[in-house]
């Protein structure tokens, strides 16, 4: 006799089949239920110190693993997750949100209950908005057909679902046993695919510098593999957003750099900018890129942009044809291959040394970093000059550098390093964090000790949100004064070190990469008026954009 599965075992059934191995989160009285049935699956649930960094955790563990998910009570937890939930839906991240809700019989009896907003669908109608399906399993007769609606929109997508329980439904069985997963009803139409793929070989035919932009799209969906095929069938230069940063390795012959209006290097800028046929590939065009509707390569047809929304070609849009069949096709079927031409000219090496007793820096802090990187780092950039700094960081292996770099979320880079630990424990995550951003997630360093992750956290300390002061300076943008450092003797693990020279950077980052026994916190004390490379072409660009809108 088959099996006969409640609707939160059949949920959970589903998740494992889609490669779930690790839940984020943390219980409250409406999921208690589905936690004691998390306890007796295959996927173990990890405990996190915030909501929202439950769901910054299961980002980053979807980013790598392809699916991740978090759960958590109704509203005080679910609404704790809506930015970060809202930076997974904005940066195609497959992020599951499993909640629960009052029971369906305790909503005849008392109209209000704890945790309610307004009414007891508000929670799903704010997540309505945010991904591309929100469902509530409150029928076992439509339980699994709503779900699996849910399940194959994310995976179509890439982005999130939500999926909600009422704790009385929670053991209330289906109808008949659970039928194989079924979701990939929804091919692309072959005579459309065959018309787009005949369009774009007639404008590379045309092309003299044709060019790729590639995004993260690319690996969301799995599509590294055919990327560098693609590239190096067309012989063609290859960019990368700075949120797809690493979907191609870094080192390829024809790499060259990344590419995006606040921060890329002016080389990368005229290069892609100039190319007569542009396919932008799993790239999300907004204000971070020089890409926007009033773009020559856009206003003039030079473009042909695939993402998981649409597939354009020059002004004609193919609405019938799925990313990833598009992408493929483009590897597959015969396109002409170009000569090869110079490439923009490769950001200059420092030269000399740096006295180890002279302040730490940004140039002299990245310098050495770019150097200690291996193929067993990820580096995750939280908002900032974390993230600015380290656009030019070189990255040894595709998909090693996960940062919000669309979104800009402060606080999504130390539980990130718990996502991507579970995702993937081969790699050791290093973690650039500016200060303001720590003291908003940074408690889940106690997660990290307590699942015995030895992630390398890299504060940069400069008493205050750089970026903001940049744009505007004023007293707003200071923040107190930690001792960093001492943070592992309250979390109870983990070696904390205090860096103010350039040779104790390199002695405490030496010391952290070669003990991978426990986490390590370094704290860097940088001048305020420090700046990245990176910060002074944002600023630079960031000034001449504000000059323009003035009247």
């Amino acid at each position: 006799m088959n099996h006969i599965p409640t609707i939160g075992s059949a949920v959970i059934d589903r998740l494992h089949q889609l490669g779930v191995r690790h839940i984020f989160g943390i219980p409250g009285d409406y999921v208690l239920s589905l936690y004691k049935l998390l306890e007796t699956s295959p996927i173990r649930h990890i405990g996190t110190t915030r909501e929202d960094s439950a769901g910054f955790a299961a980002d980053a563990y979807a980013r790598i693993n392809g699916i991740g998910a978090v759960c958590v009570t109704y509203c005080v937890g679910g609404l704790n997750c809506v930015n970060a939930i809202a930076c997974a839906y904005a940066e195609r991240s497959p992020v599951v949100l499993l909640t629960g809700s009052p029971g369906l019989s305790e909503r005849v009896r008392t109209p209000y209950m704890h945790h309610m907003v307004r009414d007891f669908s508000t929670q799903r109608e704010v997540f309505e908005k945010i991904t591309v399906a929100a469902v509530s399993l409150d029928d076992p007769a439509t339980a699994e057909r709503e779900m699996d609606r849910a399940f194959a929109a994310l995976l179509r997508y890439r982005r999130p679902i939500y999926i909600e329980i009422p704790r009385d439904l929670v053991h209330a069985r289906l109808p008949a046993p659970l039928r194989p997963l079924c979701l990939d009803d929804e091919l692309s139409d072959t005579a459309t695919l065959n018309e787009a793929i005949a369009e774009v070989r007639a404008m590379l035919a045309s092309a003299k510098r044709p060019a790729i932009l590639a995004g993260a799209e690319i690996g969301r969906f799995g599509l590294q593999d055919d990327l560098t095929r693609l590239v190096e069938r067309l012989n063609v230069p290859i960019a990368s957003t700075l949120l797809g940063k690493s979907v191609i390795r870094e080192d390829h012959p024809l790499y060259v750099g990344v590419y995006g209006g606040l921060i890329a290097r002016d080389e990368v800028q005229r290069y892609i900018n100039e190319s007569d046929c542009l396919l932008i590939l799993g790239s999300i065009l907004s204000d971070v890129e020089d890409l926007n509707a009033d773009s020559p390569l856009l206003t003039e047809g030079r473009t042909i942009h695939a993402t998981a929304d649409r597939v354009a070609i020059k002004h004609h849009r193919y609405d019938a044809i799925r990313f990833q069949d598009f992408v493929r096709a483009l590897v597959t079927n015969p396109l002409p291959s170009f000569p090869s031409r110079p490439l923009p000219a490769p950001p200059a090496v420092p030269q000399g040394t740096i006295a180890p007793d002279a302040p730490v820096t940004l140039n002299g802090l990245f310098r050495y970093l770019d150097s200690a990187l291996d193929e067993k780092t990820l580096v995750i950039a939280d908002v900032g000059e974390s993230l600015f700094a380290a656009a030019d960081l070189h990255v040894h292996r595709r998909f090693e550098f996960l940062s919000p770099a669309y979104y800009t979320s402060m606080g999504f880079a130390v539980p990130a390093a718990v996502g991507a630990s579970f995702a993937d424990p081969t790699l050791r995550p290093i973690v650039l964090v500016g200060d303001g951003a720590f003291q908003m997630t940074g408690t889940e360093l106690s997660t990290a000790v307590r699942y015995g992750q030895t992630p390398i956290v890299i504060v940069l300390n400069n008493r205050g949100y750089s970026t903001e002061r940049e744009i505007l300076e004023g007293p707003f943008n200071d923040v107190q004064e930690w001792r960093y450092e001492r943070l592992c003797d309250m979390i109870g693990g983990g070696v904390g070190t205090r860096v103010a020279t350039q040779g104790e950077f390199e002695r405490g980052l030496t010391a952290a990469l070669a003990d991978s026994s426990q986490l390590h916190l370094l704290n860097v004390l940088l001048d305020p008026a420090d700046r990245s490379a990176g910060m002074v072409r944002l600023a630079h660009r960031l000034a001449k954009r504000l000059s323009t809108d003035r009247p």
